[in-house]
């Protein structure tokens, strides 16, 4: 087995890369347009030292995305300070390459902690394989909908199904579903200043909404959006790759937030039945989606977050472990870890 390093030889690197996820099972979070548009979210990158495996045949049998960042002077492997998604192989004798790998990787780049998740919607055994390679278990939980039950409707809960409904029978209300093949970038557009007016602020640049346009362009995003008459006053992005989806991101005019209406129940049931109809199997709400302000080690979250938790639960999705490891190298950082941990129980 040898490795390709992105940075050594891109070509070849990207090649073998869409060769994979081409051939295997693979979410949209392995799309090459995806991982880019991921890491313009990186503001402490410093270098990406991602790689593809090759056997003796120059046949891609695994994958293995590897930002390096520095976050608080330490060099970590992690996404914006958070967990990354885990290697991709074929089986476990290259899963064992890819660790061993990274770990050399870790060593000479000076990397002191790596964060990596097991992305759901393609991993449904009932163990955390990190654990195999040194990670400590930092899981957490996930939201996902089975869309090929034939009771989606009734999953929801009862008084959901009130408000949805009250939306959906009035005509001053409409849906309106953008895809490749009603791509309009207008649109979209009001969809990024939809976003900064929901926030109050200016969140993230503009050209990681020009990446998402392109994915949409490109048949792995849809735009689902709620329009009061003519005004769009809730948009919400999900992205998708072979059988899966991903609710990604909304956004809700404030204007309108304070009504005797709900914007985002009518956007997500519509969204069940559009992408079932689709022919799509799974639909992920991901995270924030847990019970308590401190569910484990490094799993935190606090009153808004838990909110949105109780919502996502309400609109019919089933509570599965999303699995989670944090690797060490430095012991000190992890004492700190630990003690951060301790606060928090004695805080909440």
């Amino acid at each position: 087995m040898k490795i390709i390093l992105k940075k050594e030889n891109k070509v070849l690197f990207l090649d073998k890369w869409q060769e994979y996820i081409d051939n295997n099972l693979a979410s949209f979070r392995y799309l090459l347009d995806y991982l880019e548009y991921m890491l313009y979210y990186s503001i402490n990158l410093i270098e990406d030292k991602s790689f593809v495996v090759l056997d003796k045949n120059d046949k891609c049998i695994g994958i293995c995305f590897l930002p390096i960042e520095k976050n608080n002077e330490v060099k970590t492997i992690t996404l914006a300070g958070g967990y990354s998604i885990a290697p991709l192989s074929i089986n476990e004798k290259v899963e064992k390459f890819i660790f061993a790998t990274i770990d050399e990787i870790s060593k000479e780049s000076d990397v002191k902690v790596v964060k990596f998740f097991i992305d759901s919607l393609i991993y449904h055994k009932n163990f955390n394989q990190l654990l195999k390679y040194g990670f400590l278990n930092t899981s957490a939980t996930n939201c996902m909908v089975d869309l090929t039950n034939d009771r989606l409707w009734t999953n929801i809960r009862k008084h959901y199904k009130s408000m949805i409904n009250k939306v959906l029978k009035d005509d001053n209300f409409s849906i309106f579903i953008m895809n490749k093949d009603n791509a309009d970038y207008k649109i979209h557009e009001q969809y990024r200043l939809l976003h900064h007016k929901c926030a109050g602020k200016v969140t993230r640049d503009k050209k990681t909404f020009d990446k998402q346009f392109e994915m949409l362009k490109s048949g792995n995003a849809t735009l689902i959006s709620l329009k009061y008459k003519d005004k769009f006053i809730g948009m919400q992005y999900f992205f998708h790759y072979q059988k899966t989806v991903v609710y990604a991101s909304g956004a809700d005019d404030p204007e309108f937030t304070a009504k005797k209406f709900n914007i985002y129940h009518p956007i997500l049931w519509k969204a069940q039945v559009y992408f079932k109809e689709k022919g799509f199997e799974y639909l992920e709400y991901s995270q924030p989606c847990g019970y308590s302000k401190i569910q484990g080690f490094d799993d935190y979250l606090d009153d808004k977050q838990l909110n949105i938790s109780y919502f996502k639960r309400g609109m019919g999705a089933e509570v599965i472990t999303f699995y989670r490891g944090i690797k060490y190298y430095d012991e000190e950082l992890l004492r700190k870890d630990i003690e951060n941990f301790r606060e928090r129980i004695k805080n909440d």
